[in-house]
């Protein structure tokens, strides 16, 4: 029994040992995934500035604005499609009333 016991323990921390290593092993593809993504993003960001197409703030500002009418003109379609799908509603439930008066 005593050896029984003593088999139990360490097939659970060999288990224990097998599941922190292929943990570590993910957050060690997961880490030179990262630093991969970093390098190749700060080689695009140089590019970009070397080629001077870095946003200035006049820039953002103008982007904030284009993107707040953009905003509106959806509102504004969506307000119109809901006032549409209600004309169609209420037309379709006109013209079931009729068929089932007739």
């Amino acid at each position: 029994t005593g050896k029984t016991i003593a088999e139990k323990v360490v097939r659970y921390m060999e288990e224990k040992l097998r599941t922190k290593t292929a943990l570590a092993e993910k957050l060690r593809l997961k880490n030179a995934t990262l630093k991969s993504q970093i390098q190749k993003l700060e080689g695009q960001l140089q590019q970009k500035e070397d080629m001077g197409e870095v946003l200035h703030v006049i820039d953002f500002d103008q982007l904030k604005i284009e993107n707040q009418q953009y905003l509106e003109k959806i509102e504004e379609r969506n307000n119109e499609l809901l006032r549409l799908k209600l004309t169609t509603g209420n037309t379709v439930q006109a013209r079931l009333a009729r068929c089932l008066c007739e």
